[in-house]
């Protein structure tokens, strides 16, 4: 990948080396870089977790249409966040195999509280035979877990309304410009001041540089594809 993609490659090891994500996070959820660092090395030093993740490794890779990756630091970068932001309640749109949804929840584990609300449409052709939406979660990390299978165009409204002021808004769910920017526009009244909208893909169109443009984000940022914006 890096003899294809040499300037993405070179810019990341830069960002490695210069702890750009760290002091990014660091600045939007209000710690030090220190601490962001400390949290993305958790998983991994979380036997039970990263035992998991090893035994699902190979039915998970299996998968022809598989596009996330269980280590990413594209979703060590939201857990560090919520472990930072310590969210009462996080909503996403879009589950699939469960990769993130695992994170977040272990997330809301170390933090002693919140809770993780998951919209997914039940893709049957991103899942392995006879598995549902989340499969990946271990059941040990799902108490505060509840999944709602529907269209986030009729259901994320109503989740969204329940729930109130909002810590967190994650979407990955349809990554097309009208629904990216749909989902944003939905989400973000209801989030709390000071809270952040993390968007999966967000380099895949504009909807996301657009959306940071349209309500004068202060704060906003694509780390390893994904978009991380703070409501001022």
């Amino acid at each position: 990948m890096a003899l294809k993609n040499p300037r993405y490659a070179l810019s990341t090891l830069y960002g490695e080396l210069t702890f750009s994500d760290e002091r990014f996070l660091a600045r939007m959820c209000g710690v030090s870089p220190r601490a962001i660092r400390g949290f993305l090395d958790e998983p991994s030093n979380t036997p039970e977790f990263a035992a998991h993740i090893a035994n699902v490794a190979e039915e998970f890779r299996a998968l022809s249409s598989v596009s996330a990756d269980l280590y990413a630091k594209k979703v060590l970068n939201q857990y560090a966040a919520i472990r930072a932001r310590k969210p009462s309640c996080v909503v996403e749109t879009g589950m699939a195999n469960g990769v993130s949804s695992s994170y977040f929840l272990l997330a809301l584990r170390k933090n002693g509280k919140g809770k993780l609300q998951s919209i997914d449409l039940a893709d049957s052709t991103v899942l392995p035979k006879d598995e549902g939406p989340g499969w990946l979660v271990p059941e040990w990390l799902r108490s505060p877990w509840t999944i709602y299978l529907e269209d986030s165009r009729e259901l994320l409204p109503k989740v969204l309304a329940q729930v109130g002021q909002l810590p967190i808004f994650i979407h990955d769910s349809l990554h097309t410009y009208e629904h990216m920017i749909w989902e944003y526009r939905e989400a973000y009244p209801y989030l709390r001041p000071g809270g952040p909208l993390f968007s999966d893909d967000a380099l895949w169109n504009n909807a996301f540089a657009d959306f940071s443009r349209e309500i004068h984000a202060s704060q906003s940022c694509i780390l390893h594809g994904v978009g991380f914006l703070r409501k001022d």
